[in-house]
């Protein structure tokens, strides 16, 4: 069973949730100001997280302020060197890249949907959403920054199965169709994550795959 440009499309139109409370903060707090300073967008960063229900922990936002303050010491050069990346054109560098900043992000003291949604809202055109509650529940996915970096390798491989016959452009063209539709512009990320509503298309789109196996490895040569 194949996986197309046009099941992306359908998982798109059957997501319902663009009208939600949280996503009415992503253009503003996300997008608009992603090109900013990682360390000026703190607050932000705390904000967007409430909202998106991922400071959930001991501590909650003020906790993260201190978690977050203490790796951004650490990892600010990475991170920038990430900014701006587009999940289809990411190299295998980048996504070790991406394990080291995010095991960072887990030994400073995020837990995993923390520093899941805080990494896609520092990077929110290289990184997908992760949560328990619909990626690691629908995928079957651990926690840790391994199956955190594989997830992402899986969004890239379906970005290149379903461009294989095509170029990029599609996939851009995709993104414009979507933003008149919803009323504010969504990368090709955010789309992906919508996969994660629909057992059939979810199901569908690791299948193409060759399996979880494969859909998820954590080989990032492969």
């Amino acid at each position: 069973m194949g996986f197309e440009l046009e099941q992306l499309w359908e998982a798109v139109e059957k997501y319902a949730y663009h009208d939600a409370g949280t996503h009415g903060v992503w253009p503003r707090l996300v997008w608009e100001r992603r090109n900013e300073s990682p360390v000026a967008r703190l607050d932000d960063a705390v904000e967007f997280l409430g909202k998106w229900k991922a400071l959930r922990f001991k501590g909650g936002g003020r906790a993260f302020r201190r978690i977050c303050t203490s790796w951004l010491r650490k990892n600010l050069g990475d991170l920038q060197r990430l900014q701006g990346g587009v999940l289809y054109s990411l190299a295998p560098e980048d996504f070790q890249r991406i394990l080291d900043i995010s095991s960072s992000f887990r030994d400073c003291g995020a837990p995993p949907t923390t520093f899941g949604k805080a990494l896609h809202f520092f990077l929110p055109e290289t990184v997908m959403l992760w949560d328990q509650a619909r990626v690691r529940n629908t995928y079957k996915l651990r926690p840790g920054p391994e199956s955190f970096v594989a997830y992402q390798r899986f969004g890239w491989k379906l970005l290149h199965r379903i461009t294989s016959n095509a170029t990029v452009n599609v996939l851009r063209q995709l993104e414009r169709d979507h933003a008149r539709t919803v009323g504010y512009f969504e990368p090709i990320t955010m789309i992906l994550d919508h996969l994660a509503f629909s057992p059939k298309l979810s199901a569908r789109a690791v299948a193409a795959l060759g399996g979880s196996s494969q859909a998820f490895s954590e080989d990032l040569s492969r």
